[in-house]
């Protein structure tokens, strides 16, 4: 069984309301924390503008309801009924205007604050984001995936994919969904964007800039967690899909972003970060119960079926159930997972392979110590020549 490869150690989760006491109060009443960038506090302002705005109007119409209804025009005994005015212009024209004009502003204020977040700035970090049933995946310009999560359950069965961005940058993501409609929802940003299967949504936004006191990590330097959830029903584990948006300093976001970079990792440790980005949402590498089957000793073994069959999960098992999970269903588990084609290329899918073959006992032997990669495919290739030759002279 390999020795599995040790990535960065992921930061803990801090998120932003745990220290910043600027949610207190009225705003912590109606919002449970404060807006985290200036698009956040616009919104809580027009909402706010919107909540007295209907609030002095309620208690006017009422109070003069009241007033007019039970004293001023009260039908008493002896007192003839006074004639109801038939018009009056000015007093048409000023509940018409001003109640108009009020609405106008919110308007254009609300038109505002929407387009800011539909129209990205010309200097954006751009980045790509998929969902699916029932997780998140972010790609970067660079093609890297983020490969950080963090657990969600102090049994670490429940883990969460940690998005970074640097602070005080505009960003700009282009949404897809590989299923159902989902929506992509930062509370801490007042944004719910809806994700579509068959085409693209967009999303922009500026991070702010990271308060002095900020938890800091010694690697990365400074950085704030953000909830990411989805806020669109779209199935049985729709509460479990969430994320974390990450907000780094330049120096500790440059640092992760070269630690993403996959050109110089193994195949193991290339399926480790796939793991950790897109599967370890419902499955588990410690045989733990999860949504789907645990990924310990499946590598080898015999594997049982709804459908009362069984097969050994080799390559070409693990292969079809990424790309065609429906097709063999384990016993005793829904099929509820969706396909990843087109979420994975080629490098990916065998690193996954790899990974798999790493947490099973019946997996191949590790390198020894020292051995170059060249060197072991240089063995390989002599050990498959030498077979093939006398089965060619046969």
């Amino acid at each position: 069984m390999f020795s599995l490869p040790t990535l960065a150690t992921v930061p803990p989760l801090r998120l932003a309301h745990e220290y910043d006491a600027s949610g207190e109060g009225l705003s912590g009443f109606f919002f449970r924390s404060a807006g985290m960038n200036d698009a956040a506090i616009e919104t809580d302002g027009l909402f706010m503008l919107i909540f007295w705005f209907s609030v002095f109007f309620f208690v006017l119409l009422m109070a003069l309801m009241v007033y007019w209804g039970f004293f001023k025009y009260r039908r008493r005994a002896g007192v003839p009924i006074e004639r109801s005015a038939s018009h009056n212009g000015p007093l048409e024209i000023f509940w018409t205007v001003v109640p108009s004009s009020a609405l106008l502003v919110i308007f254009f204020l609300g038109l505002w604050t929407y387009t800011t977040r539909q129209i990205g700035a010309g200097d954006a970090l751009q980045l790509n984001l998929k969902a699916w049933k029932w997780g998140w995946g972010l790609t970067y310009p660079n093609g890297a995936e983020s490969q950080w999560a963090v657990t969600l359950d102090p049994g670490g069965t429940q883990t969460a994919p940690v998005f970074i961005v640097p602070e005080d940058s505009n960003i700009s993501l282009t949404m897809s969904s590989q299923d159902v409609i989902h929506s992509f929802w930062i509370p801490d940003y007042r944004v719910k964007m809806d994700v579509f299967p068959n085409r693209y949504t967009g999303y922009s936004f500026r991070t702010a800039k990271l308060p002095a006191d900020a938890p800091e990590d010694p690697d990365y330097g400074r950085y704030q967690d953000h909830w990411i959830f989805c806020a669109e029903y779209c199935g049985d584990f729709h509460s479990e899909m969430a994320a974390v948006l990450r907000v780094m300093t330049p120096a500790g976001y440059a640092k992760a972003m070269d630690e993403f970079d996959i050109g110089n990792k193994t195949p193991v440790e290339i399926g480790k970060a796939v793991y950790q980005s897109k599967c370890a949402t419902c499955h588990s590498v410690d045989g733990s119960a999860n949504t789907g089957p645990s990924w310990l000793n499946l590598y080898g073994y015999e594997r049982a079926f709804s459908d009362g069959t069984t097969a050994v999960g080799d390559e070409n098992y693990i292969r079809e159930s990424i790309l065609y999970p429906n097709a063999k269903i384990v016993a005793g588990y829904p099929g509820a997972m969706p396909s990843f084609q087109g979420l994975l290329n080629d490098q990916q899918l065998d690193g996954l392979i790899a990974y798999m073959k790493s947490l099973s006992d019946k997996g191949p032997a590790p390198a020894a110590e020292g051995e170059s990669a060249e060197g072991t495919d240089a063995e390989a290739t002599d050990e498959t020549t030498s077979d093939a030759a006398p089965e060619g002279e046969g």
